[in-house]
């Protein structure tokens, strides 16, 4: 073996040679060095801290380094994150991109500060909002990039929760900016940044993605327009307080947060915030509201003084009581106070006042105090031609004509208002307007008018400003019942009124009052704990302890024992009955059985507190299981319902289920039906209200016009037929599969059952409507064949059925529908199209207005031929829906309910005033309609005969089929009238 490897050379190392390194050092980095030094003390200069910060320091080190760069003198030279550069813009790329993703969650609050503090700043706000946007933008989500943009939204809502952020971040920049240039630009990006809606529209984002994720973020005001508007608001109010040099800067981001849609809100929260705990009058808020609306341009100043009488309105009630002149006495000179203020800040300012009383589109969506506090302020030598202005108007044949009832309404109320305040000061000057041709003629055309409303206020408005010009006996007086009412004695008492200007701080004494009492009415939801939930329903007490287990057995076993015994000795022995099942007690656990049952409630008081418990579901379930009958039982017997009868709807109004009550929307629109009826003439109108004010939810507002519809109508004796109390168990079951689970089916179809009684009464009306017009259609057809004809014995027994039929008891909704229902609905809905336009839900929501359109023509419907002021709810309603003929060209559903509404008009007052007066004083609405409908019944379908057409189309047909026919008819009525009743 030792042959086969040969030795050819053989090398021998010496001892001293040196020993070669296997690796050899070619440089050292000398900023680990520095590094390392950082982790054990400071930074010296701001690229360390940076380096420290992108190195993944601990939390010590880190709190160290963020507290140097929040210090102004920490570094030489003296170092700010506050003006825009490119170190400051990569050491905020650093908190933002490394710092908050790894350290957020676990850090506390007080280790959270330095952070906040480094990020509040331009450049900080703009990246946080960024990298949320970019986030929310990613198609990808991992979970590591949700927990990333949950925590980024909430050190964005930390940044700016403070109402004085502007002003801080502005003060940091006069003091590091030196340079003018970087100065203004940096006010310019700091404008745009806060008012311009970037952080809206990205936190609301970010938070509608997390709701899919498990991640748990509570939702933030930042995603909530209302107060991210307020927010701006307030913070323009301490820049302009802190800093009056600076008014230009707070005027435009108080222009541009006017602009958000919001505009209300600002104005809450800039005039709050500025007359907060101003317990005397002080002309630093004279100087303050100078400095900033004079920096406002023309449109936004006029902005803001609309949506400051806006505000000051919704403070207030909105309509006109008979009583309200005494109650609103006190509320009138402290609002005055807070014009009068802003009036003097801008000579502009007095005259947009002027410019909005003397215009009747802008004063209808104003309150009556609103009104009365404007004129207050309004000077003497604007006083005479504001009046002018508005008997010019007033009279105007036109605006008469066209104009809705609530426009003619508040005009009347503003001129009576005008012409008092003025007789005060210059009686001589509303004589010499009394005495004018304009006057006379407007009159005039008033009493010529074919609508009663418009006649009534004619004579209203004359009787007044005569009882001021003119002596006892020589006074204008029609000799008429109407004027004696007491909205009649309402409208006669406005000349005799004379309000005065009050102080600053009885205006704040009055916003602290009424945001005390709208606090009040507004139920917070208040967060429950998770309970267990056994059998579908939570249960409480102790938590059940586990089941022992036994493991093996101790001691000797169990021995069957077989009883050979006969059972004859126990045949004597009768066995109990088996006791009645009791859900409640059938729980094994003594713990967990529920020995104090809640009791049905006896007095309408246990059934508000009931109904205002959210931690038992018994008591609240049993509240709202038993409202309905309890309400109604309640009204027949003492005043305990109608003494609460507001307190009780507000509860119903805003009431929730967070216990999931089997059939809830039912048993809530049985206890509103059954509050409204209770005193409808308290009720109804304030229902009505309610259904466009407050910060209800769509289903809200839909099941409050239902209520109101299905009111009326058992108001009208349709109680029976509209078959308001179903049995629950008789609807068929759906498949399972095509319907979703109950709390989803919640969520994406929240508005069904609130409406759903509604819909079916209007396809039984409509049903009612159309089959009369079919059968005598198919009769027409078959004309040729009248001689084979014969009459059936069933038709016969229905004919004397009918004529010996029961009569049925008075129509109580006829008297009052008009003044109770009809006139709030429409009045509050021109009101709410006025003030807010397209941003209101019943322009938005097509929902709403259909559920709206509906409840009207039900009533209408309801209220039927003998309805009181028919013809003067006819005009206003044939109106409103030829105003909604372009909403209905854009969506099929308002389509069909302006369709149905207008066959029901045409029924009902040609039925009630006859179809001669509909062709005679109804011409024009009638043309309009008739072009109208021909056209929608030419293009709907592609003019294919109706049963080739959808299901939406086959009924829009068949509507404007109808429509067509009594249209018609109406002709027909007036050629017969031409004609001498010679045509047949």
């Amino acid at each position: 073996m030792a042959d086969f490897l040969t030795a050819v050379k053989t090398v021998g190392k010496k001892s001293n040679d040196e020993v070669e390194p296997s690796l050899t050092a070619v440089s050292t980095r000398q900023v680990q060095d520095k590094v390392r030094k950082a982790f054990t003390s400071t930074a010296t200069t701001p690229e360390e801290a940076l380096q420290v910060l992108r190195s993944q320091p601990d939390t010590d080190s880190l709190i160290r380094i963020l507290k140097q760069l929040q210090s102004e003198d920490a570094f030489k030279p003296a170092f700010s994150l506050h003006p825009p550069g490119p170190l400051q813009a990569q050491i905020i790329n650093a908190i933002v991109s490394q710092i908050i993703p790894a350290f957020w969650p676990s850090l506390e609050r007080n280790d959270r500060d330095p952070i906040i503090t480094c990020l509040t700043n331009v450049a900080g706000i703009s990246a946080v909002a960024a990298k949320v946007r970019l986030l929310s933008d990613s198609k990808q989500k991992s979970p590591g990039q949700a927990q990333e943009l949950a925590d980024l939204v909430s050190a964005l809502h930390d940044v700016l929760s403070s109402d004085d952020l502007v002003l801080r971040i502005l003060s940091g920049l006069a003091m590091s900016v030196i340079e003018k240039v970087k100065f203004q630009m940096a006010k310019k990006e700091l404008v745009s940044l806060i008012s311009s809606g970037k952080i809206i529209a990205a936190t609301a984002q970010a938070e509608d993605l997390l709701k899919s994720t498990d991640i748990k973020l509570d939702a933030t005001w930042m995603s909530r327009g209302t107060d991210h508007a307020a927010w701006i608001g307030r913070n323009v109010a301490n820049l302009s307080m802190s800093l009056p040099s600076d008014s230009e800067i707070a005027a435009q981001i108080l222009a541009r947060g006017l602009g958000l849609g919001y505009s209300i809100c600002v104005v809450k929260g800039f005039i709050g915030a500025l007359l907060e705990n101003q317990e005397s009058y002080s002309a630093e808020i004279d100087s303050v509201l100078k400095a900033t609306i004079g920096s406002l341009p023309a449109f936004a100043r006029n902005q803001l003084i609309e949506s400051t009488l806006l505000w000051l309105s919704s403070l207030t009630e909105s309509d006109v009581g008979t009583n309200q002149i005494s109650q609103a006495r006190d509320h009138v000179a402290p609002i005055a106070a807070l014009i009068d203020l802003l009036c003097k800040s801008n000579e502009s300012v007095r005259k947009q006042v002027v410019e909005i009383l003397a215009t009747p589109s802008r004063t209808s969506i104003l309150s009556f105090v609103v009104r009365r506090a404007c004129i207050a302020v309004v000077a003497d030598d604007d006083l005479q031609p504001l009046l002018e202005r508005l008997m010019a108007t007033f009279g105007d044949h036109l605006f008469v004509a066209h104009s809705p009832s609530v426009q003619q309404e508040s005009i009347a109320q503003t001129l009576l208002l005008v012409a008092g305040s003025l007789h005060h000061s210059t009686p001589t000057a509303v004589k010499m307007t009394a005495r004018s041709s304009s006057h006379m003629q407007g009159i005039s055309n008033r009493l010529d008018s074919t609508n009663a409303k418009a006649r009534w206020l004619g004579m209203v408005v004359g009787t007044a400003m005569s009882s001021l010009v003119d002596k006892e006996g020589s006074r204008m007086n029609f000799g008429t019942d109407e004027l004696k009412t007491n909205e009649g004695r309402w409208y006669l008492e406005l000349v005799k009124i004379n309000d005065s200007v009050g102080q600053i701080p009885d205006f704040v004494k009055f916003l602290q009052s009424s945001v005390g009492a709208v606090r009040r009415q507004k139920r917070t939801a208040r967060k429950t704990e998770q309970m267990p939930i056994l059998n579908g329903k939570p249960v409480f007490g102790p938590v059940k302890p586990p089941a022992p287990v036994q493991k093996e057995v101790i001691g000797d076993k169990v021995t069957e024992i077989f009883d050979d015994g006969s059972d004859e000795e126990d045949a004597d022995l009768k066995p109990y009955a088996k006791p009645d099942s009791d859900p409640e007690d059938s729980e094994e656990d003594a713990t967990l059985v529920t020995r104090n049952k809640p009791r049905a409630p006896v007095y309408v008081r246990d059934l508000m507190r009931m109904l205002q418990d959210d931690k038992s579901p018994e008591r609240f379930q049993m509240g709202v299981i038993h409202a309905p009958l309890l309400i109604r039982r309640k009204t027949s017997f003492g005043r305990e319902v109608t003494d609460h009868a507001e307190e009780i709807a507000t509860i119903l109004c805003n009431l929730q289920d967070p216990f999931e009550t089997e059939n809830f929307d039912e048993l809530k629109l049985q206890a509103l039906i059954a509050t409204i009826l209770s005193d409808v003439h308290i009720t109804a109108p304030w229902m009505s209200r309610q259904a466009f004010a407050g910060d209800y939810s769509l289903s809200q507002r839909c099941m409050i016009l239902s209520a109101l519809g299905l009111a009326g109508r058992e108001l009208a004796g349709c109680k029976n037929e509209d078959s308001l109390n179903p049995d629950p168990s008789s609807g068929k079951p759906t498949f399972p599969t095509k319907r979703l689970s109950s709390h989803l089916h919640a969520i994406y179809n929240p508005s069904d059952k609130s409406i759903k009684h509604l819909h079916d009464i209007s396809q039984k009306v409509e049903h009612r409507l159309i089959q009369p017009l079919a059968l005598s259609a198919a009769d027409k057809s078959t004309s040729h064949l009248d001689a084979v004809k014969v009459r059936t014995f069933s038709s016969r027994m229905a004919v004397e059925q009918q004529r010996t039929k029961r009569k049925l008891p008075p129509n109580e909704l006829a008297k009052i529908f008009g003044s109770h229902f009809f006139n709030p609905l429409v009045s509050r809905y021109h009101q709410e199209i006025a003030a807010y336009g397209s941003a209101s839900v019943f322009s938005s929501a097509p929902f709403v207005v259909v559920t709206l359109l509906k409840t009207l023509a039900l009533l209408f419907h309801a209220s039927g031929p003998a309805m009181a002021e028919l013809a003067e709810v006819t005009t206003v309603f044939w109106e409103l829906l030829l105003s909604l003929r372009a909403k209905a060209s854009g969506d099929i559903s308002i389509l069909q309910a302006v369709l149905f509404s207008f066959l029901t008009v045409l029924e009902i007052a040609g039925e009630g005033l006859g179809r001669e007066t509909l062709a005679r004083d109804y011409t024009k609405l009638v043309v309009e309609t008739q072009n109208w409908v021909e056209i929608v019944f030419e293009k709907t379908g592609g003019g294919q005969l109706v049963s080739e057409g959808s299901g939406d189309e086959v009924r829009v047909r068949t509507l404007a089929a109808g429509i067509l026919v009594r249209l018609k008819e109406v002709g027909d009525a007036w050629n017969k009238v031409l004609t001498g009743g010679m045509m047949v």
